[in-house]
This record gives structure tokens, sequence and C-alpha cells, in this order.
């Protein structure tokens, strides 16, 4: 496990273990994928870290602020 600028990145599992307490977003993976792009221009603006965690049925997006997690939401209502 590692740390990418504000994102957490390595094996899903280690990565998983390691923010099973942070605010979580689930997402169908055809949704994340797609607009991928538009995610990760408002990562950019996290006050805290963030995990991208791909778990097959879904993709779990982590944030150690809720702060962040409240913003990524109003950003992106639509899809979430």
């Amino acid at each position: 496990m590692k740390q990418k600028g504000k994102c957490i990145t390595g094996d899903p599992i280690i990565v998983d273990s390691y923010t099973s307490d942070w605010e979580t977003v689930r997402l169908h993976p055809t949704i994340f994928y797609r607009r991928q792009d538009e995610f990760q221009k408002g990562f950019k603006t996290v006050k805290g870290l963030y995990a991208e965690i791909d778990m097959g049925q879904f993709v779990v997006i982590r944030f150690s602020e809720k702060a962040d997690m409240t913003a990524f939401h109003k950003r992106h209502h639509d899809y979430v």
C-alpha cells in the first residue's frame, strides 16, 4: 500500500482493511469507469485522503473526511 498524492493505492484487500472506517460511496462499475475522468477532476479538491477499490460487483470510493464525501455527493448526485 502506498500514497500517490491524496490517493491510497495498492493491494485491494490491504487498502480495504486500512480504509474500512472511512466514509464510503458505492458505485456500479459501469458508472464509475464511464465517469472516471469527471470523478478524477473532483478528487483533486479533496482535503483528506481517498481510495478507489474495485470489488467486482461495485466500486467503493472511500474518503477520510466526511466533508469530502459530502462534496462528492453534491457534485455527482445524478450518478450516486
